[in-house]
């Protein structure tokens, strides 16, 4: 394989990594997670991790301890929030390939770190980085270190591989541990290898875990265990332990967790297929595919002579690391599309090799025809959605911008019509269009979206008022689900401390002290209750909406202000 094929869609799909990583930090998730992670970094409070001065029991600290350490270092952005998660990630693509290469040929290998790395997800989670970024990488890096322990017998991998467990367990919880444990006891049990179970060096293993999760649980049980009387979601007596190990994640099963939704026992389903764009129909068949072969090698010996694997006889990781971590999170009562990313590894090395089946193998050919298709009509399709997102929605005027997406355009048509590969005519052409349509989402979309987040846009105003008096700004802070909601995440993170903030008027103007004037954020709803309290103007006025939540209206410009509402900094004296 020629170099240049190597490292042209790499470098197309770092350099838009490395884009998305100077955008702004999206509300809500994210923009949490960033603002503890500020707050971390000031109050040097790593064990007990602190809410703006309350306790936080959700996620695990992994994320808030590399950010507050890096805040630390380098100093508070957008870059420095993303750049070990982003990290962390490339280690996990890298880990797919590796993964992969113990049982196929390299280039299917390849193809798997390619299509993993250009997945609509890993894109997006590169820039709005959450937990799941960090625990997709660890978790693939720990799969992959612990076949290279079965296959090769070194310590070094046992003990690299369970370190990817516990830190994929701090990451996200349990689940970072789940997964490995499901996909090698499929992959034990369908190649008959049952003494595998029973190895002692599992017990290590689960020292090494312990040892890494210790900070963690010391100080869960600092916080929470050993202070029962705090009341925490309205309940005293509350463990920290057993929040982190059963509640947070077993209990989205069991009904224990609060956090609950609507969405059907096939919600992942359909999501997966744009989770994974452009290749998201091609997983389905390629799943298909894999999914009969395991069927027909339960009851007919086959000889794999296809690709040699050269330490276990067949590999079955992909397919139970897919389908009942999947199974699983579908059986969930709270689903977010973001819960399914951890598969995406998997779901990369079985549609790659699947790749390479339809391309070489004549009883495939049946279905040439179809796979070809369904790529091609996603490229039509995405390449439709990014030019209109870069002519319609905002138009994008940057030339060199549009000098890039045009070559990408062509690039995309051309080598898909005059390939000289099969493979270059089926995967370069989609792999083209995603990089192209998240080059523009990354350098022009976002940056424009981001202009209606408000909380960003009044953080950094607030960061270079050198003279106003920052002591004297107070945020309402409304909740009331109709996407108008005014949060503060992004104040703070931008602003570069922890703001003031209250639900409540009443109780806000309570506070307040008399001929003391106050910058105050707020929607209209509580710019019409100031008035009853005080004398107040309009300072800044914007238009907000919340940006994870795209709709057609927002979307055409001709209908836009339907869907955005008004927020203003007020000046406010109490009278």
């Amino acid at each position: 394989m020629q170099y240049w094929k190597v490292c042209l869609p790499i470098g197309g799909i770092l350099l838009v990594y490395i884009v998305g990583m100077f955008l702004d930090i999206m509300d809500i998730d994210a923009a949490q997670y960033a603002s503890i992670s500020l707050e971390m970094s000031k109050n040097n409070s790593f064990l007990e991790v602190l809410h703006r001065g309350e306790d936080y029991l959700d996620k695990p600290p992994l994320l808030f301890w590399v950010s507050a350490l890096v805040f630390k270092l380098i100093g508070v952005n957008n870059f420095t929030y993303r750049i070990i998660p982003v990290l962390v990630c490339l280690i996990g693509i890298f880990s797919t390939y590796r993964l992969a290469k113990l049982y196929y040929q390299p280039k299917v290998a390849f193809l798997s770190a390619l299509l993993c790395a250009s997945s609509f997800s890993v894109f997006l989670m590169n820039h709005d980085v959450r937990t799941d970024t960090m625990l997709m990488g660890w978790t693939i890096y720990a799969i992959w270190q612990i076949a290279e322990y079965i296959a090769l017998k070194q310590y070094k991998n046992l003990i690299l591989g369970f370190l990817g467990i516990g830190l994929a367990m701090l990451s996200k919880g349990p689940i970072g541990l789940m997964v490995p444990v499901l996909a090698f006891s499929v992959h034990f049990m369908l190649t008959k290898q049952f003494r595998l179970f029973f190895r002692w060096q599992w017990l290590l293993g689960l020292f090494i875990i312990g040892l890494v999760l210790l900070p963690m649980c010391i100080g869960l049980y600092q916080q929470f265990d050993l202070q029962p009387e705090k009341v925490i979601e309205g309940q005293k007596n509350t463990s920290g332990l057993y929040f982190y190990f059963w509640k947070q994640s077993f209990g989205r099963l069991t009904g224990e967790n609060v956090w609950q939704d609507d969405s059907d026992p096939f919600f992942f389903v359909h999501t997966y297929i744009w989770t994974v764009l452009p290749w998201g129909l091609l997983v389905f068949f390629a799943f298909y595919d894999l999914t009969k072969q395991v069927i027909t090698s339960l009851f007919v010996k086959i000889d794999n002579t296809q690709y040699p694997m050269p330490h276990v006889q067949k590999e079955y990781l992909t397919f139970g690391g897919f389908l009942l971590p999947f199974i699983a999170l579908s059986m969930s009562q709270y689903k977010l599309p973001h819960y399914i990313n951890i598969i995406i590894p998997f779901s990369s090395i079985f549609t790659a090799r699947y790749v390479f089946l339809i391309l070489q193998n004549p009883q495939y050919q049946k279905f040439k025809k179809i796979i070809f298709g369904v790529q091609w009509a996603n490229v039509i399709v995405v390449w439709l959605i990014g030019l209109l997102f870069a002519t319609w929605v905002f138009p994008m005027q940057n030339v060199l911008a549009w000098t890039v997406v045009v070559l990408l355009l062509m690039y995309s048509f051309y080598i898909g019509l005059k390939g000289n590969t099969g493979f270059q005519r089926l995967i370069l052409p989609s792999l083209s269009t995603i990089i192209g349509v998240f080059f523009i989402l990354n350098i022009h979309f976002y940056p424009s979206l981001f202009d209606y987040q408000t909380g960003s846009v009044i953080g950094k105003y607030l960061s270079t008022q050198k003279d106003f008096p920052k002591e004297n700004f107070v945020a309402l802070h409304r909740i009331s689900g109709d996407g108008k909601d005014i949060f503060i995440h992004t104040v703070d993170f931008y602003s570069g401390q922890i703001q003031p903030f209250y639900y409540d008027t009443k109780e806000m103007v309570e506070k307040l002290e008399r001929n003391k004037k106050y910058i105050i954020y707020a929607d209209s709803l509580g710019f019409g209750e100031l008035k009853t309290y005080g004398n107040v103007n309009i300072f800044k006025t914007f238009d907000k909406y919340h940006v994870t939540q795209l709709t057609p209206t927002f979307l055409n410009p001709a209908t836009r202000t339907q869907a955005t509402n008004e927020v203003y900094l007020l000046e406010f004296e109490l009278r």
